[in-house]
């Protein structure tokens, strides 16, 4: 088992130690508000143990974990140290106490700041990135130890509320020695937060930068809050004022690494850290102004006057929203330069496209070169693909960031590998350019598959022609010509004074022509089935009553067109044969229904599925047919639960 998670099961053996000497602390105290202060203590301190427990789950030889899981040991420890000093302090009081280990813990609050500091030093592998962060490492734990033992000597009395308690070491002169040090600590912390930032800057994986920005979003708030601490002392002489940050400390670093760790692209942390920048300094600008704007108008028009405060106001709000606005764009081209590039260089591929100078296909590599990232690809959904298509034609695989526009799902943008994920602005920067490009690509596709509809339309009219020309010289041509020949016959015999039997050759002339006419009749019913002479809806009946497998149809077209009712026969006669011939059905289902956008005629099997529209098939002659009138026709392979053929016909006449 690795040493970090020995520490880790370590750590929570301490914390039930701990959390015991604070119930016996409570019940010393006889404080019915005690109860409730342990309850909330002991779930502030659910936040770190359950990140720690998660990281170290994820990586059990990574002291990230171990440290997280001290930081709620910490929360534990400074609830016990705080309850047991109260109970003492609160005699008659039976409770064990070592006046040797209370001078020595008289800085046990910087407890609070310790584990994050060495998360912040040791994320994301568990170890320091450089000699100046290991030196960081000695700084801080040494620090502590030497605040701790030269405070135990430091002249004056212990710190509330056992000030009145004696000092076993005496007091020394050298026990100054704890100022420096503590500015030692608080320098460790701020080369702590700094750390941060030098590890992001020597990366070159995306990854690991993208997982580091999750770490310096929070990484300010370890030495901020010993700063308001401080500040607390100063101005109330309490640390009550430092309460927002030890809380925001507590959550939001435990969350922040646990998300880097595991998940670090759940949310577009650059927005975030762009936010958290920004806001806390217009807060301060807003307050710093208001202040300077009220002192200044106070001494002009009066202090008693509410008339500073009022002008200083409405000065601060007119000025407020640009100053957003300036702080968003100059902050965020400065802390996340990766999305500045790359919607800088959509804005001007955009300006491009309306001037005519570049075409909206460019967005790829545009973006390719913006961010930096040769392996970038952007794909595009297209009618009748479950995949992105890239302006190849290729599907565009893998987890990206999509491309929406006006609520609907219009692309993705993948970033190649070992990148990041692009920013989300990048991608609604590049939603119009993306439509443009999409559209443009189904009308192209749209064009060439006319062109081709067309050119097989064409073959196929002049191989019907072929047909019907082969058909009536090898048939009803043949017996007319015959017919004409022997009648040609009989007048030149009886011109010559011959005899003819008249009545042998009309009956055979009649009989030729009845069987000219049927032949003619058949050609004809070729190119339309005689069954629609009753109307489609019989033309379908028909169909139930000579399929080989039990055929459901339901018909509510009511009166169609000729031209119409034709094309929905061959598309029902089609499907049903192709169910009865290839797909293994066992029941077939023909819906034929009338509606607004057209006639809809749906052929549903429950075979082996596998239907394509190809070149050469039956479907792409049908395909052909129905696009021609101005509708579409689609196959789904609903595998293993069948082919759907639906087709949608205008019914305009």
């Amino acid at each position: 088992m690795p040493w970090a998670r020995r520490t880790t099961f370590l750590l929570w053996g301490v914390s039930v130690a701990l959390l015991a000497l604070t119930v016996v602390a409570v019940r010393d105290l006889a404080e019915p508000a005690g109860t409730w202060i342990v309850g909330g203590t002991v779930l502030a301190s659910l936040v770190p143990f359950a990140a720690g427990w998660l990281a170290t789950r994820h990586d059990p030889a990574n002291w990230v974990g171990t440290w997280l899981t001290a930081a709620g040991t910490n929360i534990l420890l400074q609830m016990a140290h705080g309850n047991w000093a109260d109970a003492l302090a609160a005699a008659p009081s039976d409770l064990p106490a070592s006046a040797v280990l209370l001078n020595l813990t008289q800085g046990v609050w910087m407890g609070w700041f310790v584990p994050f500091a060495m998360v912040l030093l040791l994320f994301p592998d568990g170890r320091p990135a450089d000699r100046r962060a290991r030196r960081t490492v000695f700084a801080l734990l040494g620090s502590v130890v030497a605040f701790n033992l030269l405070l135990a000597v430091a002249p004056g009395p212990l710190m509330p509320p056992l000030q009145d308690w004696p000092r076993p070491f005496g007091e020394h002169w050298v026990g100054n020695g704890s100022i420096p040090a503590l500015l030692v600590f608080y320098g460790s912390l701020v080369m702590a937060a700094l750390a941060t930032r030098r590890r992001y800057r020597a990366a070159t994986d995306e990854v690991a930068r993208a997982r580091l920005r999750w770490m310096f979003l929070t990484c300010l708030t370890v030495p901020a809050t010993i700063l308001l601490c401080w500040a607390g002392y100063l101005l109330t002489g309490t640390p009550v004022v430092a309460l927002g940050g030890l809380i925001a400390m507590n959550v939001a670093i435990p969350a922040a690494t646990l998300v880097a760790m595991l998940r670090h692209e759940l949310y577009d942390v650059d927005r975030a850290v762009v936010a958290a920048t920004v806001y806390p300094l217009l807060a301060f600008g807003v307050v710093a102004a208001h202040a300077g704007l009220s002192a200044a108008l106070a001494l002009a028009l009066g202090a008693a006057s509410t008339v500073p405060a009022v002008l200083a106001t409405v000065v601060v709000v007119v000025l407020l929203l640009p100053a957003r606005a300036l702080l968003l764009r100059v902050l965020g081209a400065r802390l996340h330069p990766r999305r500045a590039r790359g919607v800088d260089a959509l804005r001007a591929l955009v300006s491009e496209v309306h001037a005519g100078t570049a075409q909206p296909e460019r967005l790829e590599p545009v973006l390719q070169e913006a961010l930096r990232d040769p392996g970038l690809r952007v794909g595009y959904r297209q009618p009748g693909h479950p995949t992105p298509v890239g302006v190849d034609g290729l599907p565009v695989l893998g987890d990206g960031t999509p491309i929406r526009l006006s609520g609907s799902d219009i692309g993705v943008i993948v970033a190649g590998p070992g990148h990041s994920r692009v920013p989300a602005d990048v991608a609604r920067e590049a939603a119009l350019l993306a439509e443009s490009v999409r559209l443009r690509g189904e009308l192209s596709q749209a064009l060439v598959e006319v062109d081709a509809s067309r050119e097989r339309l064409l073959r196929a009219g002049y191989e019907e022609r072929r047909r019907l020309e082969m058909d009536l010289h090898d048939g009803a041509q043949q017996r007319l010509v015959s017919l004409g020949m022997r009648l040609r016959v009989a007048q030149h015999q009886v011109a010559a004074g011959g005899t003819v039997a008249i009545d042998p050759l009309v009956d055979d002339a009649v009989e030729e022509l009845a069987l000219a006419v049927r032949e003619l009749r058949e050609i004809a019913h070729g190119l339309r089935p005689s069954c629609l002479d009753d109307g489609l809806g019989p033309a379908l009946e028909s169909l139930s009553r000579s399929s080989a497998l039990p055929l459901h149809v339901s018909y509510s077209g009511g009166d169609l067109p000729d031209h119409v009712s034709v094309t929905a026969y061959y598309v029902a006669s089609e499907g049903v044969t192709n169910a009865v011939k290839h797909s293994g059905a066992r029941r077939v289902a023909l819906d034929v229904w009338r509606t607004d956008n057209g006639l809809h005629v749906a052929v549903h099997d429950d075979g082996a599925g596998g239907a394509r529209i190809a070149g050469g098939t039956g479907l792409a002659m049908l395909h052909d047919r129905v696009r021609a009138l101005g509708g579409r026709l689609s196959v789904t392979d609903r595998q293993p639960a069948g082919t759907s053929l639906v087709a949608v016909i205008p019914c305009g006449s």
